[in-house]
């Protein structure tokens, strides 16, 4: 009878050791991911606040293309900054489209794996572009 109860228990152990390395790949992942997606959406907002900025100032000859660049940029760092995030990677563009003065910004935000499980699979930056134009 004791024979039977030891059976047992290593089949059970045997499941666990099976089930364990799918499980935890598993959670961790969706750590990994949720982190990257959570961080992707923060650029996406940062790049579209660093837009609206570029565009709030007066078209030329009222402003320089310098100045809502420069506007653009500063709002897209501040904005990092108050998501806690560090301040890098915030480029805008004055650029004029079918005789229409627009600028666009783009953000790119090292990312990277947080659990270090995923690290290869994980993409390495988040990136986002926001182009508006005034009307």
């Amino acid at each position: 009878m004791t024979r039977r109860n030891d059976r047992r228990n290593r089949q059970r152990g045997v499941a666990a050791a099976l089930v364990l390395p799918l499980f935890l790949t598993m959670v961790l992942g969706a750590i990994d991911w949720g982190w990257f997606f959570y961080i992707d959406q923060l650029v996406t907002n940062c790049a579209r606040e660093g837009a609206r900025a570029g565009t709030l100032l007066p078209p030329r000859p009222t402003s320089t293309a310098s100045q809502a660049e420069s506007a653009a940029e500063q709002a897209g760092l501040d904005f990092l900054q108050r998501v806690r995030l560090n301040p890098t990677g915030v480029d805008a563009t004055y650029t004029t489209v079918g005789g229409n003065d627009a600028i666009m910004v783009t953000v790119i935000y090292p990312v990277g794996s947080l659990t270090g499980f995923l690290t290869g699979l994980m993409p390495k930056n988040a990136k986002a572009s926001a182009f508006m134009r005034w009307q």
